[in-house]
This record gives structure tokens, C-alpha cells and sequence, in this order.
């Protein structure tokens, strides 16, 4: 499953990473925003309890992504 949540990661744009590690610090009370992105996201070492809940969120804010983007081509 880490895999799969590095895998989102990288195919976020970067408003959506910034919005990725708002919510995962909002979500589990977390203080370090560095700490998110160097040891869970890069590194992978996310916290098997939380790695479930952290693929949804991650899903949720691709598929946003997505239709932002759409939104953004269809107004062109």
C-alpha cells in the first residue's frame, strides 16, 4: 500500500501536494509538514494504521485535481 500512496503522490500537481500534507496533518494531529513529506510520502515510511485512511484522502484530492484540470481545458 505505500507504494500505491507514493504512487499518488508523484501524480500530484503541486497545489494538490501542498493540500495532500494540509490534510494528513489536520487528520492525525500532526505538527511538521517536513517531517509528512520526507519520512511518509519520499521515504515511505507511513504508519500501517494509517495507510488506509491515507489513500482515500489521496484519491479524493487526485480526482479534484482531475477535474480542475478539465475545467481548465474545457475554458479554453
Amino acid at each position: 500500500m505505500t507504494e500505491n500512496i507514493k504512487s499518488m503522490f508523484s501524480k500530484m500537481n503541486d497545489e494538490t501536494r501542498i493540500e495532500a500534507i494540509k490534510c494528513l496533518r489536520k487528520e492525525f494531529n500532526l505538527d511538521s509538514s517536513t517531517r509528512i513529506k520526507n519520512t511518509w510520502l519520499i521515504g515511505g515510511r507511513i504508519p500501517p494504521a494509517y495507510q488506509e485512511r491515507i489513500v482515500h484522502i489521496f484519491q479524493v484530492l487526485l480526482r479534484q485535481q482531475t477535474l480542475k484540470t478539465r475545467e481548465i481545458i474545457v475554458n479554453f
